[in-house]
């Protein structure tokens, strides 16, 4: 083999090749744009998830880990409808804590959350209205029954009076 048959060779293998490599870096640039317009929408959708999902635990005592997969399901339900079928969990979970932990002194004094200790006395109170309630309907079912039979009672001693008047 000749020196001009190698380099020829070569230059008509690179030849070949140039538009393969461009094709692969420009499908490349183009799976990184989309990568970056997901990480520009996760971003607010986690601070948006992260503040409903505290929303939550205002109400009635909800544990972290719970209100953190709330919100990680609000992020992927905002990318699905965004258009995003393929999005990284990791990536998802990672916005969330840091959406979290930028607002976490904020959303404590927007949205106090309550404690378990506090739901506890919650459902306690409940509890009891809910058997005083059922109580109380007992005791008016038993006073109306008293009332319907005392009223049998009077008339029964009205009847046996008028007998008693008419021997």
């Amino acid at each position: 083999m000749n020196i001009n048959n190698i380099s020829d060779l070569i230059i008509a293998v690179a030849a070949a090749a140039v538009p393969v490599v461009f094709a692969y870096i420009t499908k490349f640039f183009k799976d990184n744009k989309q990568a970056m317009s997901i990480l520009d929408a996760v971003a607010p959708l986690a601070k948006d998830a992260v503040v409903a999902a505290e929303k939550l635990g205002v109400d009635r005592y909800i544990e972290g880990e719970v209100k953190k997969s709330k919100a990680v399901e609000y992020v992927t339900n905002g990318l699905t409808a965004l258009g995003f079928d393929k999005a990284d969990l990791t990536v998802i979970e990672n916005a969330v804590e840091k959406a979290y932990a930028e607002a976490k002194n904020t959303l404590e004094s927007v949205y106090p959350q309550k404690t378990e200790e506090q739901q506890e006395k919650t459902d306690a109170a409940a509890q009891a209205k809910a058997l005083a309630d059922a109580q109380a309907k007992k005791l008016e079912l038993a006073k109306s029954d008293l009332e319907a039979k005392q009223k049998a009672l009077a008339d029964a001693q009205k009847a046996v009076e008028e007998l008693s008047k008419g021997a």
